[in-house]
């Protein structure tokens, strides 16, 4: 009975050695999968690394190529820019009159008119940088002319007067009708209460 349980037991200890020698082999060939799927991912991270490279190599490139491109239309347009101002001498003062214009309170389209040289007819209120108020005008006529004082520059014209005069002129009868309504109340010396 002894070689029996012995050899059960020679038996059960081969088996378990071959199991044994089974699971060392899976043990081996999950390590040699794991160690292909680390060397994998090392070139793949090695790949990204390298085209992430290329990538912002390529852009920086790209960048310094529509900046140079931008520089020269730049330095194009400020060319023209010099030429107009050359060759129209009334240039620049065109578009000094046009920021004049948008902040005396016309509108875009009213200005393009105004700019062309042709009258325009406005009834509204006219913003007075220099007094810093409004001034309202009636159905009044507006171009750009020459200026009178120097031939040279342009003036915009509210009924044939330079508009700088005429915001004088409206702020002189403002001042006074104020300065009229304020004298009766000093020599009465106030309101009575």
């Amino acid at each position: 009975m002894a070689k029996v349980g012995s050899l059960l037991g020679s038996g059960r200890l081969k088996e378990l050695e071959a199991d044994n020698r089974t699971l060392q082999g899976e043990v081996a060939a999950r390590d040699e999968s794991i160690e292909l799927l680390q060397k994998q991912m090392e070139r793949q991270q090695e790949e990204h690394s390298r085209q992430l490279v290329e990538l912002q190599a390529k852009y920086r490139r790209e960048m310094a190529d529509k900046e140079a491109a931008h520089q020269r239309e730049v330095s194009f347009l400020k060319s023209i820019i010099q030429k107009a101002k050359k060759w129209f001498p009334l240039f620049q003062e065109l578009v000094y009159m046009e920021k004049l214009c948008l902040k005396v309170g016309f509108n875009e389209r009213q200005t393009a008119t105004l700019i062309s040289g042709k009258p325009l007819f406005y009834e509204g209120e006219l913003y007075s940088e220099e007094h810093r108020r409004k001034f309202t005008t009636e159905e009044a006529g507006f171009q750009v002319v020459k200026d009178p004082k120097d031939k040279s520059k342009l003036a915009l014209a509210i009924n044939g007067q330079v508009i700088g005069e005429w915001f004088k002129e409206q702020f002189g009868r403002l001042f006074s009708s104020v300065k009229r309504t304020v004298e009766p109340l000093r020599r009465g010396k106030g309101m009575g209460l």
